[in-house]
């Protein structure tokens, strides 16, 4: 059994789980001394293949890879529209109008002009609500350029 057990573990196709409850049921058996089960468990923690033990892991680090490199490039982008560096920031923005009921533009974080004054959305959600009137005072907040 030591042999089959062996050559097994050679080819590196098997789970480190699967293996060791073979080692472990071979020895509770009788069926390998217990000098060739720990040898045998150390082999088969050596000779682990990753790709045998988690198929996908192989999968999701490049997902996840790709994910990054898209999110860098997107940074990236924004920066550079935003002209950060020494050559100073440009605020984005739209000119605020009343909610038509469907669109989805007023989320956390928007600049918007409106009176002559940039407001920025503090609402964690859509903000339907008019800037700088009575009762708005945590969901806009006169936006402050970083400049």
């Amino acid at each position: 059994m030591y042999g089959t057990l062996y050559r097994m573990i050679d080819t590196g196709e098997y789970t480190l789980t699967d293996m060791t409850a073979k080692i472990n049921t071979f020895w509770a058996e009788g069926q390998i001394t217990a000098d060739q089960r720990t040898e045998l468990l150390e082999m088969a923690v050596s000779n682990l293949s990753v790709e045998q033990e988690r198929p996908d892991t192989q999968t999701t680090l490049e997902a996840l890879a790709a994910r990054v490199e898209a999110l860098e490039e997107a940074v990236a982008a924004l920066q550079s529209s935003s002209g950060d560096g020494d050559t100073g920031s440009t605020t984005t923005y739209e000119e605020w109008t009343t909610w038509d009921g469907v669109s989805n533009k007023y989320q956390y974080g928007a600049i918007v002009a409106h009176n002559g004054t940039l407001w920025v959305s503090t609402y964690n959600g859509q903000n339907v609500w008019e800037p700088g009137v009575t009762g708005t005072e945590t969901l806009w907040q006169q936006y402050e350029s970083e400049d």
